[in-house]
């Protein structure tokens, strides 16, 4: 037989997990989430190398493996390891929590999971289970497990080791079907990328250290070969290696437990730093703002402030780093995917109150300085338009976005607000009461919602027309003509835009 034909089952076993769990496998993972559990395993098995290998026939991914020589399984690790949070003892430097990671990562994203492996001085072995049934263990044929590890496909890039485990995703249930090959090819080619920032983040300070080296490739097995191998590169979320970066260090407790804050307040060179840059990719915040959290040196949450403080445009700069020890586990919850972490009230009262060694600079003290740092980048930055500023009718998000392209005027903010309108007119300028009125006839049709931050698009776009109408002290008989004109489009495009909803008939047009 070759390395990709079909190992062959000789024996079965149920190993019935909580119900729980099978039902929940994997449900909140990524690609890039679950590559990395999967080398969190290689780590603690002591591997030097690991290797991730996109299989592809005829054009189209088709599996995925994840190989490493780390020290490999026998029956029993093996039979461990594909148990549904089997509780084992982790070592002092062990990336694994949940004792899930394995099966959630890999069930996530495809429909099988081989894994084979040969301990240092030990026989092949394999097993396998699939999304439909995890509780159904197969053993594989040890045979043709041992032909298929010396084969190329399972072999790691120019190693001979004689131990190790592979990973290998049958059935991808996430990769692209699009018949047209070039959209397969540039897909493929983002996702790797993806992969590459993602693990370069995530095992950055493992990788500095040079405990470990990880490559990715594809393997074409319509002619057996692999291409160029792609290094993953540490990628310091922190700027670490940054001239000007000045890390601020603050001492806290939590019920006697210490932990320290490290922050850093980006500069302009900091920013357009490629590992800056793949972590504000990364991040679900502005900019990469938040907290970036640690354990054993395996990053687990890429930014987000964790309601320890609302973030906004003031804190796009400001980064901080926390790492977790075991002791903290007591108030820091980290999820099944290592993806993200929780933290409870106490904990975030206690970061709240860390300060510098000798109290020189608190907490408090890093938002001053991340909010004046934040206001002399937007000094310093050219915005080609004056806009009137809008104090209440968007939501924070879109406000922050505003204030970071235009320039708000001296004159006072106006409020975006709903009120049932005499006639037909979609807006009025109310100019004495600083007020941007929109007909709430329309509400129903153009917002759904009764949110006082609604229909974002349709606001933005209005104040944008009428800001400057209130940039005077009255309206004077050519702004009236003007609001007129406007108004009359405006009707016009409103009659249109709910003919085609099935909304109205006929036009109400004067």
């Amino acid at each position: 037989m070759t390395d990709m034909d079909l190992i062959a089952a000789v024996s079965h076993r149920i190993v019935p997990p909580d119900p729980s769990i099978a039902d929940a496998v994997g449900t909140r993972h990524e690609l890039a989430t679950a590559l990395a559990d999967l080398v969190d395993n290689a780590i603690d098995a002591g591997a030097r190398r690991v290797h991730i290998r996109f299989l592809t026939r005829g054009g189209a991914l088709t599996d995925l493996l994840v190989m490493d020589d780390g020290r490999g399984m026998d029956e029993a690790a093996i039979d461990d390891a594909m148990t549904f949070a089997r509780t084992r003892a982790y070592g002092d430097n062990d990336l694994g929590h949940y004792g899930l990671g394995l099966k959630a990562a890999s069930l996530s994203q495809a429909d099988a999971l081989d894994v084979c492996s040969r301990a240092v001085g030990g026989v092949p072995v394999g097993r396998r289970i699939t999304k439909d049934s995890p509780s159904y263990v197969e053993t594989l044929d040890p045979h043709q497990v041992g032909d298929a590890l010396a084969g190329p496909v399972f072999r790691i890039p120019g190693a001979d080791a004689p131990h190790g485990t592979v990973v290998h995703w049958r059935g991808l249930r996430t990769a692209l079907v699009s018949p047209d090959p070039d959209e397969r090819t540039e897909w493929l080619g983002g996702r790797i990328e993806e992969v590459r920032d993602h693990l370069g983040l995530v095992f950055h300070r493992i990788l500095a250290r040079s405990r470990v080296e990880i490559g990715i490739d594809e393997f074409d097995a319509d002619i057996g070969e692999a291409g160029a191998v792609r290094r993953v590169r540490g990628l310091d979320p922190l700027a670490g290696a940054v001239a000007g970066v000045r890390p601020i260090a603050l001492d806290g407790a939590v019920d006697g437990r210490p932990f320290r804050l490290t922050a850093v307040i980006l500069t302009e060179s900091a920013l357009r730093d490629p590992a800056v840059l793949a972590s504000a990719r990364s991040s679900t915040t502005a900019g990469g703002q938040g907290l970036y959290v640690y354990r054993r040196d395996r990053l687990l949450q890429i930014g987000g402030w964790n309601s320890v403080i609302r973030g906004g445009r003031n804190y796009e700069r400001l980064r901080i780093c926390l790492d977790v020890d075991d002791p903290l586990l007591d108030f820091v919850q980290i999820n099944p995917e290592k993806s993200g972490v929780v933290l409870n009230a106490t904990m975030r009262r206690a970061m709240r109150e860390a300060v510098s060694d000798g109290g020189g600079r608190s907490f408090e003290d890093v938002l001053g300085l991340a909010r004046s740092a934040a206001a002399a980048a937007r000094r310093r930055a050219k915005r080609p338009i004056v806009l009137v500023e809008p104090r209440r009718g968007l939501s924070r998000q879109m406000y922050d976005a505003i204030g970071d392209a235009v320039e708000f005027s001296d004159t006072d903010p106006v409020y975006i607000r709903w009120k049932r309108l005499p006639g037909t007119s979609l807006v009025d300028v109310d100019l004495e009461g600083r007020t941007l009125w929109l007909n709430d006839l329309y509400r129903p049709a153009l917002s759904g919602s009764s949110r006082p931050d609604d229909a974002p698009l349709l606001k933005t776009l209005l104040l944008l027309l009428h800001s400057r109408f209130f940039e005077g002290s009255y309206l004077g008989d050519r702004e009236r003509r003007e609001l007129g004109a406007w108004d009359s489009i405006i009707r016009a495009a409103l009659d249109e835009e709910l003919e085609h909803r099935g909304l109205r008939k006929g036009r109400t047009r004067e």
